[in-house]
């Protein structure tokens, strides 16, 4: 029971921060486009990363000169691709809902 209590606190913020942002942007979060700019960050941000051999990992960037591998992170590599083939398909879907005047 002690294990739960976290667990579903952690659930609640989230849940609470999605719908506060949903909120905020009037529903366009879900859009095929903002997916598409996010997607698209997230791809060139992994690739380039993986490219010059740093480490995203959330611990390494805070330990001395730990970040840097020496070599190309191909797992890196691999997310950016993945990110950026579901960017396209969200390119492609949002600019093909959008009507010319």
């Amino acid at each position: 029971m002690d294990r739960v209590i976290p667990v579903l606190v952690i659930v609640a913020i989230v849940l609470g921060w999605n719908g506060l942002i949903y909120k905020q942007s009037a529903g366009r979060m879900w859009n095929p486009l903002w997916i598409a700019f996010t997607l698209t960050g997230l791809a060139v941000l992994n690739v380039v990363a993986g490219a010059i051999g740093y480490t995203l990992d959330r611990h390494d960037r805070f330990v001395a000169h730990s970040a840097w591998a020496g070599h190309v992170i191909w797992s890196q590599i691999e997310v950016g691709i993945l990110a950026g083939l579901g960017a396209l398909y969200f390119w492609r879907k949002g600019l093909q809902g959008i009507r010319p005047v």
